[in-house]
């Protein structure tokens, strides 16, 4: 398991929204929406100024790229949902590759470069960056490492926790239960439960490794 960082220039309504609202986006997550050839960009932006829900529509209503919104507003300049577009080429790439599940995260730089990281595998980083190329994406890569072994994810653990999210086994309520997820996937309701449980297994302890780490170093640094 490899880890990728990249930056990228923002494009479209994320470019819009940096430059004309001093705004910071990052993108929690993206989904095809074939057969429209759309994508669904799950979203949290905040503002630096008193711009409302509204105010941010009027400038992704002003791109051509987006074809609709659901968004809510949590607070003052801070607003989460979802943003409809026809991608962009980043983005794009992600998705023809198959690796938009990957997406760890991505996120405005006060230069309104987007930064991204993601997880793949050595196959995958090639296959990325080639098509990031042909597609006329000008990037940095600024990372490239290899993940643990106990820590990453095998190919099997990724395809079946990106199904449970992408089905909503995870959502609250619930939109399908383990068992009829086993039965889409093809596989006995037990077996999921191992790779699911083995799968969080793993994310949770990279998760409260390195929160201890941080903890450690923020502990060790008060003491210079």
């Amino acid at each position: 398991m490899m880890q990728l960082r990249f930056s990228a220039g923002a494009e479209g309504w994320e470019k819009r929204l940096c430059e004309g609202m001093s705004a910071q986006i990052k993108v929690l997550g993206l989904k095809s929406m074939d057969p429209k050839r759309q994508i669904a960009h799950f979203v949290d932006i905040t503002t630096t100024g008193d711009d409302g829900t509204e105010a941010v529509k009027g400038w992704l209503e002003a791109s051509g790229d987006v074809h609709g919104t659901d968004l809510t507003e949590l607070g003052k300049g801070r607003i989460m949902g979802v943003i409809m577009t026809s991608g962009c080429r980043v983005c794009g790439s992600l998705i023809d590759s198959n690796l938009a599940s990957l997406v760890s995260s991505a996120a405005t730089e006060s230069d309104c470069t987007m930064s991204y990281k993601l997880y793949l595998n050595s196959e995958g980083v090639p296959k990325l960056l080639n098509k990031l190329s042909s597609g006329g994406v000008g990037y940095k890569v600024t990372e490239i490492s290899q993940v643990a072994e106990d820590r990453g994810l095998t190919t099997r653990q990724l395809d079946v926790l990106k199904s449970a999210i992408e089905q909503g086994l995870y959502d609250y309520p619930r939109r399908i239960t383990q068992e009829e997820l086993a039965v889409k996937l093809g596989i006995k309701s037990s077996t999921l439960n191992e790779i699911l449980r083995r799968a969080e297994k793993k994310i949770l302890g990279t998760f409260l490794g390195e929160a201890d780490g941080q903890k450690r170093a923020a502990g060790t640094a008060g003491f210079q």
